[in-house]
């Protein structure tokens, strides 16, 4: 079945592991998913990023040669649930080194804009956690940044940054 015949008119009535089950570990097919989940055709794209996070998640080496290009992918504005999964697939894996610096930027602003959806803002949370792995100096400001938002957000970020928080102190202790 074409995919995007599936994410058209069967992904109503399947469950997310069973579309994933009939695309499979196929490097091909994901490569598929994923230029539809870049295609801005909604819902077609936020479809398609959600089994492709569902993919990356069972069958990890599948978006591991797709690291850089999701990286680039991020920034462009997508909509917000295309954005939510492809935090979500990133926050598993290892930040390439050449983009630490945009990730930092990106997370750092979505933590501070109120218009984020905490989804995003607690995989940005995650991203800073890693980053701060590879560079322990930027934890006490991520700390803070962390901290002067948590007031006015959900249960969800308060919950998620206390975490992140007594994380980032240990790179620091």
């Amino acid at each position: 079945m074409e995919i995007r015949q599936l994410l058209t008119n069967e992904i109503h009535y399947l469950k997310k592991e069973e579309v994933a089950k009939i695309i499979g570990p196929d490097p091909d097919r994901f490569k598929e998913i994923m230029d539809l989940a870049f295609s801005r055709d909604m819902p077609i794209c936020w479809r398609a990023t959600w089994i492709m996070d569902y993919l990356a998640e069972i069958h990890p080496w599948l978006a591991e040669a797709w690291i850089g290009k999701l990286w680039q992918e991020v920034p462009k504005n997508h909509p917000v649930g295309v954005t939510r999964s492809l935090i979500r697939l990133l926050s598993r894996y290892d930040i390439p080194e050449d983009e630490m610096g945009p990730a930092t930027d990106l997370c750092l602003e979505w933590i501070t804009r109120e218009a984020v959806p905490v989804a995003i803002k607690v995989f940005s949370m995650e991203l800073l956690l890693k980053i701060a792995t590879a560079y322990p100096e930027l934890s006490n400001e991520f700390i803070s940044i962390i901290e002067d938002h948590a007031e006015n957000n959900s249960a969800g970020y308060k919950a998620r940054s206390q975490y992140i928080i007594k994380n980032l102190q240990k790179l620091i202790a």
